[in-house]
């Protein structure tokens, strides 16, 4: 496009001041680690027919997709079993030690998939360069037993004995709880407050100052313990949060420090709804370790694009929350939107009644913003170009309203929105990270601009009909080409000999400007997994129905550990580990021509002594794809059982056609 050709149909403001506007105290420097861009991988009821019960299959499915767009990580649904088995979204765990893999609450699957199917998203998405963050709930449980004994409340309230499936029996499972483990309780009577208040259910009591050692201690040391656990059988990479409000932080950042070290290497944030300085607290509270979703400034975007035009852009900075290094800027979730969209032919909870408020239903926590609002755009591009780690909606990413292909996506082929693609694209393949957030133009109720420090200028104009423009300085430097990577400049521009350049942008729409000659797509390097099992009886199940796991290694009978799935010509490299010397035999049996678990397609072993300084060691090069199924047990009849942890390092396949 012409920039001269334009000059007598847009409208050219005049700049009154082209200082430099910061970003607030600490934030004018780039924070290398920080700008993840997330996916959240699930909408409110997810389900797809072509991978029934397996939702983590059709996300191991996408993630080429996902790397191809240039995505860092998923946000992946809770997954531990819950109160109502594959008929629950996961908020309300039974069992945080059931993954998928024990007979309990009418199934062995989560709502998601099998234990097997969660590890092997994990090592998928991996082997695409891709992160994985699962959701934890912590708040609160569902599905015990009744205590008539639990203090307060009605007999439907004091469903407070939880008692879980074990490889060792019925009750034998890991965490037992009890209704002195939760409000009120004798150390802490109270049910009001954010941290008390049992509104989702049987409320945890984690922390009673008064009495460090009671009830709630027992509840910090075995959420500290699971999450510890957690983490090295998954080898997820950091972690989403819910209903953080509503128990101490510390615990959060007592789980965050045992299981994933120095605060700065991982993804973490909290689902806090709130007022900026109440979010704000509350990730100082954590020690640093985890950031909260931005709800102020997600806020001002909604009424951006509600606001049809009559929005103040030039605020937009000044709303959003202090602790910025690790927040999460949004514009929508599972949280804002609990139907189809407006559009959609589906009866969705009256989201599709535009003559009442289609934005928000009962369930929601804030109203949706409809991402195909003329102005939706101009949000993403907000929420891309601040401080933190945006995160991208499955519904805002994927055109997901037709009835016809809601529940039956072909991950390689669903429709996706250009705008949404163009932004992650340009964040992550210009580096907006890297680059320190400079406010570069904010005299204007219509026009916005930002820098990321010689990296972009990512420009918002919320005028209804008029290309707007400013001239500023940049850190670009002088005689610089410049090309506007979001297509809506066709034109290139260079910056003046003292690094200034004047920006164009298009009505109710963005621009990104960024140093011309950048093309392609994404190659993040592959990783492998680390995947630990421990062999207890107080972990698995060894009921038919479920896959046999778990249990201590005993003389003559093999034990379940579990199963990864390999690519076909990688290195797999096994450590068993056990506490007290024993004679073990480690075997890994090879997958069926179709990946699935076999006993008698061929077998690795390997004989010798095992401790808890010194494994044994078995490595090998999958001649197979599939699930390779590991086992041990112990050689010698006179020692006793004992507890085993079996670390198993791997590398799955990008793509398979064999899931």
């Amino acid at each position: 496009m012409d920039l001269g050709s334009l000059m007598g149909r847009r409208l050219i403001l005049a700049v009154a001041a082209l200082g430099l506007v910061l970003a607030p105290s600490g934030y004018a420097q780039a924070n290398p680690w920080n700008g993840k861009v997330v996916f959240q991988g699930f909408w409110w009821n997810a389900w797809n027919n072509r991978y029934p019960t397996d939702w983590y299959t059709y996300l191991a499915k996408l993630a080429p997709r996902l790397r191809e767009m240039g995505f860092d990580g998923i946000w992946i649904p809770p997954p531990v079993k819950t109160d109502a088995g594959t008929s629950s979204m996961g908020y309300f765990p039974f069992d945080h030690y059931d993954l998928g893999d024990k007979n309990q609450k009418g199934s062995v699957p989560t709502r998601f998939g099998t234990k097997d199917s969660l590890l092997r998203l994990v090592a998928v998405a991996h082997a695409n360069g891709l992160e994985v963050y699962p959701d934890i709930v912590l708040n609160h449980v569902q599905g015990g037993e009744l205590d008539r004994r639990a203090p307060g409340g009605s007999d439907a309230e004091k469903h407070k004995k939880f008692r879980y499936v074990g490889f060792g029996g019925p009750e034998a499972g890991r965490w037992p709880k009890d209704h002195w483990n939760f409000h009120p309780n004798p150390d802490n009577m109270s049910t009001s407050g954010d941290w008390n208040d049992p509104m989702f259910g049987p409320d945890i009591c984690y922390d009673t100052p008064s009495n460090p050692g009671g009830n709630c201690r027992y509840m910090r040391d075995q959420a500290r313990q699971w999450f510890v656990w957690f983490k090295k059988q998954t080898d997820v990479d950091g972690f989403r949060f819910d209903a953080v409000k509503h128990f101490p932080p510390a615990v959060v950042e007592d789980l965050l420090a045992n299981a994933m070290g120095r605060p700065d290497g991982y993804f973490a944030v909290g689902e806090f709804i709130g007022g900026k300085d109440q979010i704000d607290a509350w990730s100082r509270q954590t020690a640093g370790r985890a950031g909260t979703f931005d709800i102020g400034f997600r806020d001002a975007l909604l009424r951006l694009v509600d606001g049809g035009g009559f929005f103040d852009m030039g605020g937009l900075p000044n709303v959003q929350q202090d602790e910025r290094i690790r927040t999460s800027p949004f514009v929508n979730s599972h949280d804002t939107w609990k139907g189809t969209h407006w559009d959609s032919e589906e009866n969705s909870d009256e989201h599709n009644d535009r003559s009442g408020d289609w934005r928000k239903n009962d369930n929601e926590a804030m109203p949706t913003l409809d991402p195909d609002n003329p102005r939706a755009d101009v949000a993403y591009a907000a929420a891309m170009a601040v401080d933190g780690s945006p995160v991208v909606f499955y519904e805002d990413l994927f055109v997901n309203n037709d009835p016809n292909t809601r529940y039956a996506a072909d991950p390689e082929r669903h429709p996706v929105r250009p705008y949404v693609v163009n932004l992650v694209w340009a964040h992550q393949k210009l580096n907006f990270k890297d680059g320190a957030y400079k406010v570069r133009f904010q005299n204007s109720p219509d026009l916005l601009l930002i820098e990321r420090s010689g990296r972009a200028v990512i420009g918002m104009n919320d005028h209804g009909s008029q290309w707007l423009s400013a001239r500023i300085p940049t850190d670009f430097g002088p005689n610089i080409r410049l090309h506007d990577y979001s297509g809506a400049n066709q034109g290139d521009i260079f910056t003046d000999g003292a690094g200034h350049v004047e920006i164009w942008v298009p009505p109710m729409g963005y621009a990104v400007w960024g140093p011309a000659g950048i093309t392609g797509g994404f190659g993040p390097a592959k990783r492998r997994t680390m995947q630990e099992f421990q062999l207890d009886d107080d972990l698995g199940d060894a009921n038919p129905a479920s896959p046999g796991y778990g249990g201590k290694i005993r003389p003559g009978t093999f034990s379940l550990a579990g199963a990864v799935w390999a690519a076909v010509g990688t290195r797999i490299s096994l450590e068993v580990y056990t506490e007290g010397g024993r004679d073990i035999e480690l075997r890994v049996s090879r997958p069926d021509a179709a990946g699935a678990k076999s006993t008698t397609e061929g077998e690795r072993t390997r004989q010798g002594r095992s401790s808890g300084q010194d494994p044994l060691r078995l490595a090998f090069d999958a001649d197979r794809e599939g699930y390779h199924l590991v086992s041990a047990r112990s050689t010698n009849p006179a020692q006793a059982p004992t507890r085993a942890y079996v670390k198993v390092e791997y590398e799955a396949p990008r793509e398979s056609g064999k899931f």
